[in-house]
């Protein structure tokens, strides 16, 4: 049976506030016309520039390669903070047109907050040695 635990509950979290953030970010922010015609003459308002660095940053799969350098982090070391970058970078990647590479990121980041706590020490579920 599968436990919630604090990390589980924890990676829960970071996967629906990462997809929540590219839900927002991709239908407040982006697919706003007006927005895109209020930074096209480039003496817009202050946030056009961190707009449109975060549009190249997904442009380029900066949220797929996060995610899946972090997810492949978290199957190796399994270290929490991995973990919830994968699930957040990958959320937020899987909305943002990074679907490809942040999928992947995303799956591995859920294997390693699914995999069984003793599964980063070389043992078995049940505590017997592994070969």
């Amino acid at each position: 049976m599968l436990q919630i635990t604090p990390l589980r509950r924890r990676a829960l979290f970071w996967a629906v506030a990462g997809i929540g953030f590219g839900l927002a970010y991709r239908y407040l922010v982006v697919q706003q016309h007006w927005i895109g015609h209020l930074c096209d003459p480039g003496n817009g308002p202050w946030w056009c520039g961190p707009r449109t660095g975060l549009i190249l940053f997904f442009q380029y799969s900066g949220f797929g390669i996060l995610a899946v350098l972090a997810g492949a982090y978290a199957l190796w070391r399994g270290q929490g903070w991995a973990i919830y970058t994968a699930l957040c970078a990958g959320g937020a990647g899987l909305v943002l047109y990074n679907a490809e590479t942040a999928g992947i990121g995303f799956v591995m980041g859920l294997i390693a907050a699914l995999r069984p706590s003793g599964a980063a020490d070389n043992k078995s579920v049940t505590g017997e040695e592994r070969a």
